[in-house]
């Protein structure tokens, strides 16, 4: 999380730089100008796979661009949220941050309330209650859901390269992560060789 913050820091100036756009003829002398401003309060939604980087990283992302942010780590890692909580009251500024730990009562306290953004990731079916809830409201929703990811073998492939590659994606955080391959499709002449490189 360093590196993204370092990053961000780095980044910033020129990514909040205002921009020259050109106008219409018919309207000049008049000039354009796109300005960046930040949306207001974003509720971050972590996971339970990744606890520290879906939640550390939109929020970096979210206070860099000038926004408050109110942060719900996953339940199901109350160790990681308990320390996100305590690092952010020790070293944040938690006017701009507050970190609630919480189940599914709170969870849906949060999906009620006019925030200006939501970040969530996770399934597609808690996804949809985050976006139903939250249209109610009119406010929009990054959603990062599960999905199921192809890995696909053509006959052209590099099967060492291949197998290694899908098999270290499916081993990833003991495939814990939402861009696990949930299925190979291998071309039918590759397919023994495939099986045995995996």
């Amino acid at each position: 999380m360093c590196c993204e913050a370092e990053h961000t820091i780095a980044n910033l100036d020129k990514w909040m730089a205002p921009i020259k756009e050109n106008v219409e003829a018919m309207l000049a002398p008049a000039t354009s100008t796109i300005v960046h401003e930040p949306l207001g309060v974003v509720a971050i939604y972590g996971t339970w796979n990744v606890p520290v980087v879906v939640t550390i990283k939109p929020m970096i992302t979210a206070i860099s661009a000038g926004n408050c942010c109110f942060v719900k780590p996953s339940e199901m890692s109350p160790a990681i949220a308990m320390m996100i909580q305590k690092l952010v009251e020790t070293y944040m500024d938690t006017k701009a941050i507050a970190v609630v730990n919480g189940g599914m009562e709170l969870a849906k306290k949060m999906n009620s309330s006019k925030f200006d953004l939501i970040c969530f990731t996770g399934s597609t079916f808690v996804g949809k209650i985050v976006a139903t809830e939250a249209a109610k409201n009119l406010v929009p929703c990054i959603l990062e859901l599960g999905g199921k990811c192809p890995f696909i073998v053509d006959q052209d492939a590099d099967i060492p390269t291949a197998a290694a590659k899908c098999m270290w994606a499916k081993t990833l955080n003991s495939g814990q992560v939402c861009i696990a391959p949930d299925y190979v499709l291998v071309h039918e002449t590759r397919l023994k060789a495939f099986v045995e490189a995996c």
